[in-house]
């Protein structure tokens, strides 16, 4: 109820500024005339007015063109609604006075027409009926004054911000209304809408009362997390400049957002992996080291993640396997009866279960008490027989205690090197000891440590191998040779300590199966580099991991740990014993994922993503195009998307609603130079013809590029009747930001216009300043004008990517777009239109 009442508050809030923001005529199945006003969220019961909130079932009806018609679920029933007039508003005060500018006519068989202030049209107070009536022949005649003008009219951007429309087309209100368990895609070119629909489906989707009674029996109640469903969800970006922008957009959709549900990918894996997944190093725990640029793979690998992911994946199983039955023949070769007969079932188990990990880890978990019971009767004995040695060497030399101590602080001070080992050995792995878990100090810690080496020299005597030299039990057996030290004779406690271990590796297998995958891991990489697979030759300390590998890693815990979680004889089975790491995972899904820009995302990321959505909804949203990717290792069509989210509906939109005419045209001509077809058309009735791109040649210096900037800026500040719209200019090189906002501030002074820098994509400045972005953080904004300075040299820098960036950078523009070079001609498809730029804005107006 209080959630209830919160809601109910925010909404007439909003409401209080923004009242109405259509007004629909509607004639039902029984040919039942309805005027409604439809408002942006929640509703108000006043006598003589109908009205329903946007978000709401009938709220559908507002995005219909006049002359469409819908079936709508309402309670008490489904019942079809035909539109036959329409008008749109956008409600503000000014001086007390309530008005829409502007209002928007939709009419059927006829183009939109805007009317520029609804007061304005209707200034008479207290209008009586035959006014009105009067009013209303007046709108449908031919004539009209200044205020009425044939079609849409588009708004100059003033402010550097996500426009967020208030009203969806029809092809966007379907998808915001899909339910809450979709697997959703979005696609589309610049400026068709894609984030704004994420926007809207988020603040629809969040809000129980707008959901169907089958949505809200999947989101009763808290998730996994403990989080109610309003606050369980998370978003996803690629950069920082545009989680804050979408941040800002949906405060003002009414969505409470703080920096844990609206993430930068890159942040979010480096939280997670370090202090949820454990696999990341931290000041207390080995583990591995994330650096960007690691030269570790060949130059194909990252563009075709998924099949080397799928090739670490079959590995890791089939090694997991492996060793599963490793243990069960040890197991079956025990002289304990019970325990050779416990291995010979596990084998059997399995060589049944080898397709199905998860099916066999079900079937392991049914023996795993007896397994845990026998190994604990071994503890006592095998434990005594390791810290033996320790009492005879203290018994021969009191002070050794002491001396061991100051050896094990100083071994432990220095960096672990274990972690810097491609794959620690096996008869250095207690892993399985059910201590090694639990943080010691001391001299407690001595006397593990110490323990560890004799059960490492036990194991490696039990099976001819010895400890790597670099691992904490050899370099402590050195010290004890070092010392004149004999070391003991372990080989009978070791055959103890192996099948002890082989009992405790299957009993933790569930455990095992998702803690080890790291480690699993890097023994991946040492066989691929053996064999020349995958990754490149370059030195690498074995602990270091790129980025994409951490990525690996991590589908491959958060996709196995979701498999465990639904299975459900594995689940029960488990009982008190449930693995944290699976605790872990569930504490990061939510009943909603969106994810903007996910071109941008690998498919393992995506796939990462997608397996954090919760497994009662497994709601996720992704809205992208692939033309404006802009990283080497993003998704690059359908088929990467479909394998990171099975089952993804993928919908499509194509009606742009940023660029002028000129520049929408420019756009698709340089996306097909570029090998790449966009179906993109501009809305009904909105005449917005625009400028051709302005092209400036031969700007070797700065000073020159600062000159013709600052001329085209005054000319865009001319044509814009004084005022001053978003302005952003684009480099290729970020170090060049200071220098060029300097130098073109001072070209700027006589406008009273500033130039700033904004360095790794922070937003600085005023909202009439000119500001200079590095072009790499420029994704999902937009701008009035958009420069574009030394494409040429972007071209000999980033051939990789220079058409992407060319295409974002253009499509970022809404009406004037300019380009710089410092040579006398464009680089490659550029080149092929400079016949459709111009010299000059002024000139071409005239």
């Amino acid at each position: 109820m209080a959630q209830r009442n919160a809601e109910r508050t925010s909404d007439f809030q909003r409401l209080r500024y923004e009242p109405s923001i259509a007004r629909i005529v509607v004639i039902d199945e029984d040919e039942k005339e309805e005027t409604i006003y439809v408002s942006p969220v929640g509703t108000v019961t006043a006598p003589g007015l109908v009205s329903c909130s946007y978000l709401s079932p009938k709220g559908r009806l507002a995005s219909l063109p006049v002359g469409g018609g819908a079936d709508i679920t309402l309670p008490g029933g489904r019942r079809w609604f035909d539109v036959v007039a329409k008008m749109t508003f956008k409600p503000g005060q000014s001086g007390g006075d309530w008005d829409s500018r502007p209002a928007v006519e939709y009419r059927q068989g006829k183009g939109p027409r805007t009317i520029k202030s609804l007061r304005e049209l209707l200034r008479d107070a207290g209008l009586s009926d035959d006014v009105a009536n009067a009013v209303a022949d007046w709108l449908g005649s031919e004539e009209g004054s200044e205020n009425v003008v044939e079609g849409l009219m588009r708004e100059t951007l003033t402010a550097m911000q996500l426009r967020v429309a208030a009203l969806l087309d029809e092809f966007q209100d379907e998808i915001l209304r899909l339910p809450v368990d979709s697997q959703i895609g979005v696609l589309g070119p610049p400026g068709t809408g894609k984030t704004t629909t994420l926007i809207k489906r988020l603040r629809r989707t969040v809000d129980i009362q707008h959901l169907s009674e089958e949505e809200q029996a999947l989101v009763e109640g808290a998730d996994e997390a403990g989080l109610e469903h309003p606050n369980s969800w998370v978003m996803f970006t690629p950069t920082e400049l545009l989680r804050l922008y979408v941040k800002e957009a949906l405060g003002k959709e009414g969505v409470p957002v703080h920096d844990q549900r609206l993430r930068v990918w890159d942040d979010f894996r480096r939280d997670v992996c370090r202090n949820d997944l454990a696999i990341l190093s931290t000041g207390t725990r080995s583990g591995m080291v994330m650096k960007p640029d690691l030269p570790v793979f060949q130059p194909e690998t990252l563009q075709n993640q998924i099949e080397w992911f799928e090739a670490f994946d079959a590995f890791q199983n089939e090694q997991f396997v492996t060793q599963l039955r490793v243990e069960a023949d040890r197991l079956a070769a025990a002289e304990d009866a019970r325990l050779a007969a416990i291995g010979r079932r596990v084998l059997g188990l399995v060589e049944r279960g080898t397709g199905n990990t998860i099916q066999l880890l079900g079937e392991l978990a049914g023996v795993a008490d007896d397994l845990r019971k026998a190994a604990g009767e071994m503890a006592g004995d095998i434990q005594k027989a390791l810290e033996e040695p320790l009492h005879s060497f203290v018994r021969a030399d009191p002070s050794f205690l002491d001396d061991l101590a100051a050896f094990v602080t100083k071994l432990l001070a220095e960096a672990a090197v274990e972690a810097s080992e491609e794959v620690e050995d096996e008869v250095d792995d207690d892993d399985d000891d059910e201590e090694s878990g639990r943080p010691l100090s001391g001299r407690k810690q001595t006397l593990d440590v110490f323990r560890k080496a004799m059960r490492a020299r036990a194991i490696g005597q039990a099976t001819s191998r010895t400890p790597g030299s670099r691992t904490r039990a050899a370099r402590l057996l050195n010290f004890l040779t070092e010392r004149g030290l004999e070391l003991p004779d372990l080989k009978a406690v070791g055959k103890r300590l192996l099948v002890q271990r082989a009992a405790r590796r299957i009993a933790n297998s569930p455990t095992t199966w998702l803690s080890r995958l790291p480690l699993r891991y890097r023994q991946f990489r040492r066989a691929m580099r053996a064999d020349g697979q995958w990754y490149s030759d370059a030195t690498l300390a074995g602990s270091d991991a790129h980025p994409a590998e951490i990525d690996a890693i991590m589908l491959a815990i958060v996709s196995q740990a979701r498999a465990v979680s639904n299975d459900r004889l594995l689940q029960s089975r488990l009982g008190d014993r449930r693995p944290a790491i699976l605790d872990a995972v569930a504490n990061l899904r939510r009943n909603q994922v969106l994810i903007d820009e996910a071109t941008d995302f690998s498919p393992l990321q995506l796939a990462i993503m997608r397996n954090l959505a919760s497994t009662s909804t497994d709601g996720v949203f992704i809205s992208g195009d692939f033309n404006q990717r802009l990283t080497t290792w993003g998704s690059r069509n359908e088929t990467e998307l479909e394998w990171a989210v099975p089952g993804i509906d993928l919908r499509r939109i194509a009606i742009s609603y940023r660029q002028s005419r000129k520049l929408a045209d420019f756009a698709a001509n340089l996306s097909k130079l570029q090998g790449a077809e966009i179906a993109e058309e501009g809305p009904t009735g909105l005449d917005n013809e625009g400028f051709d791109p302005a092209l400036g040649l031969g700007l070797r210096d700065m000073v020159d590029r600062a000159s013709w900037l600052a001329s085209r800026i005054a000319e865009i500040n001319r044509l814009s009747d004084g005022a001053m719209p978003t302005i952003a200019v684009l480099v290729e090189n970020e170090n060049e930001m200071d220098e060029l906002a300097s130098t073109l501030g001072k070209q700027l002074e006589h406008l009273n216009i500033q130039a700033v820098a904004c360095p790794k994509g922070l937003v600085k400045g005023q909202e009439n300043d000119v500001r200079i972005f590095d072009v790499q953080h420029i994704k999902g904004l937009e701008f009035e004008a958009v420069f574009f300075t030394n494409v040429d040299r972007l071209a000999a820098e980033q051939p990789e990517l220079f058409d992407r960036y060319i295409y974002v950078g253009a499509t970022r523009a809404a009406t004037f777009l300019g380009l710089t070079a410092n040579g006398d001609d464009l680089p490659t498809v550029l080149g092929q239109l400079k016949s459709d730029m111009c010299n000059s804005w002024d000139v071409a107006a005239q």
